[in-house]
């Protein structure tokens, strides 16, 4: 192969590999599987932001349900778990900045466990909430919230809202 020909070509390619890694990096939430994206991104958010994130979410999501006034009780309960939620979420987050880290894989451990636990029982008590909303809403509602909901889970914040067709989402 001709040395032009081959030089051109290594630059096309380190070109396209610039503006590849250049659009994956400015993508708002960051693509869950890369550094810098998705939850690791979440970590360093301001707890502020992340409560108003939350309560645009909200607001889109009451919006596009065009709620009945009989179903606002169960849509308040709802919001309620859900802000607690973030607010929990926050919390960890900041806890874990200002945490020594754990030094054995014990230690590690223990604090997944922990981790987990929380994230269970946080998850129940949305599952509850939810079931009282969905419950009470109209057949279109219903499809509404199907669509909108699953960006309140990680998977969904890293895609816009979007579900990923991954991990159930």
């Amino acid at each position: 192969m001709k040395t032009w020909i081959r030089n051109s070509f290594a630059v096309a390619l380190a070109a396209a590999l610039g503006l590849g890694a250049t659009a994956a990096t400015a993508a708002p939430w960051g693509d869950c599987g890369g550094p810098g994206g998705g939850m690791h991104r979440m970590h360093r958010m301001d707890p502020a932001a992340m409560s108003e994130h939350m309560s645009q979410r909200l607001a889109a999501l009451q919006t596009a349900l065009a709620l009945k006034p009989e179903q606002a009780p169960a849509w308040e309960q709802f919001k309620g778990v859900m802000q607690e939620k973030g607010r929990r979420m926050s919390e960890h987050m900041q806890a874990m900045r200002t945490q020594e880290r754990p030094k054995t894989a014990l230690e590690r451990m223990e604090r997944m466990e922990s981790f987990a636990k929380e994230r269970l029982a946080s998850m129940q008590d949305v599952h509850k909430a939810t079931e009282a909303l969905y419950g009470g809403l109209d057949a279109a509602q219903k499809k509404t919230f199907d669509e909108q909901f699953p960006m309140f889970g990680p998977r969904g914040m890293a895609r816009g809202g979007k579900a990923s067709g991954r991990m159930g989402a």
